[in-house]
């Protein structure tokens, strides 16, 4: 059976773009995520490893159990830098900040059974990553973030070959600005909502430049 694929992309900088995309070969069209709100790039100018078991986002009598695959996290930020490398752009140093975003985002998004870049209070994501990424004194700050959930047999290629294949995830992993990155790669069992109680792997790429 052909691995059914889901991704999503954000970017935030002068201009703001969402796009949702299925890797070649997915039966289903997934959802499309809220259009997020923009936020300015030039400011000045103007992680525990296991969660205990939650109910699932349908209230199923099943519950829904997440892991962090730190493994899976450095191999698919190792794959990113391999082709941003190819095409001679600045390798991404790894951000705890960020790294912590993109595992809680992709947790919580097992939870609560949603695929979305908002957070699951409605934050949209150019508001909840400040509270991980902080603008503090830069002058210059923007943020990103891929989105994608498979099932978890997905290697850290297919993920980055999928995120490629779509002009608006190839966008935000080529972008020459960037200069750090944090992965967030979760496995759910019994994930409710979109992901229809199956067991799956969602990954959260969060890209950032502050200075």
């Amino acid at each position: 059976m052909t691995p059914r694929l889901r991704a999503a992309a954000v970017f935030f900088a002068a201009l703001s773009a969402c796009a949702c995309a299925a890797a070649a070969g997915a039966a289903v069209v997934p959802p499309l995520p809220p259009l997020p709100e923009p936020v300015g790039s030039l400011l000045g100018s103007s992680q525990p490893a296991q969660s205990a078991p939650q109910s699932s986002a349908k209230g199923a009598r099943t519950a829904t159990t997440t892991s962090a695959s730190a493994a899976l996290e450095r191999l698919v930020i190792a794959q990113i830098n391999v082709v941003r490398r190819e095409h001679r752009l600045p390798r991404l140093t790894v951000s705890r900040q960020l790294a912590r975003a993109g595992r809680e985002h992709a947790r919580q998004l097992a939870v609560a059974g949603h695929f979305s870049h908002n957070w699951s209070d409605g934050a949209p994501f150019g508001a909840w990553i400040r509270r991980f990424y902080p603008v503090g004194a830069a002058h210059r700050w923007n943020a990103g973030e891929n989105l994608a959930w498979a099932p978890p047999e997905l290697t850290a290629q297919q993920a980055v070959e999928m995120w490629l294949a779509s002009p608006e995830h190839r966008r935000i992993m080529l972008t020459k600005s960037w200069r750090q990155i944090g992965l967030g790669a979760v496995r759910a069992d019994n994930a409710g909502g979109v992901y229809s109680g199956q067991s799956v792997v969602i990954l959260a790429a969060e890209f950032g430049t502050r200075g």
